[in-house]
């Protein structure tokens, strides 16, 4: 099993909560914008960092089942020319969005391991 094709069905397990991040991460930005705005700097800065926290977790998870649910089929011995080409180069960008996102996930980490760090000390 290739590694687009296990990405592919993580995504399809994770779909059903899809809706469930996208409506987590709006809450999140609502609660981190209102910190912002009207909440007080000395009180609101141990709430306000979680929540900016798990508006990127969400927005992350979000973004990864919408991208990764439906990634095409390698092509098959039959194929051949422009269909395959194709496929190929289709597959191909799709790898590169899984190198870009795991990149996006290891930036998330150090930046939630930074602010919870902040957070907590």
């Amino acid at each position: 099993m290739s590694v687009l094709s296990r990405l592919q069905s993580v995504a399809r397990w994770l779909r059903p909560a899809l809706s469930v991040f996208s409506a987590l991460a709006a809450l999140l930005l609502l609660a981190a914008a209102y910190l912002v705005v009207f909440g007080d700097p000395q009180r609101s800065d141990a709430v306000l960092l979680p929540a900016i926290v798990g508006f990127l977790w969400c927005v992350c998870a979000a973004v990864f089942i919408t991208t990764f649910e439906s990634v095409p089929p390698p092509a098959t011995a039959d194929m051949a020319g422009w269909p395959r080409l194709k496929r190929g180069l289709a597959r191909g960008w799709y790898g590169l969005l899984a190198l870009a996102f795991l990149g996006l996930t290891v930036a998330a980490l150090l930046l939630t391991n930074r602010l919870v760090g902040e957070a907590l000390g």
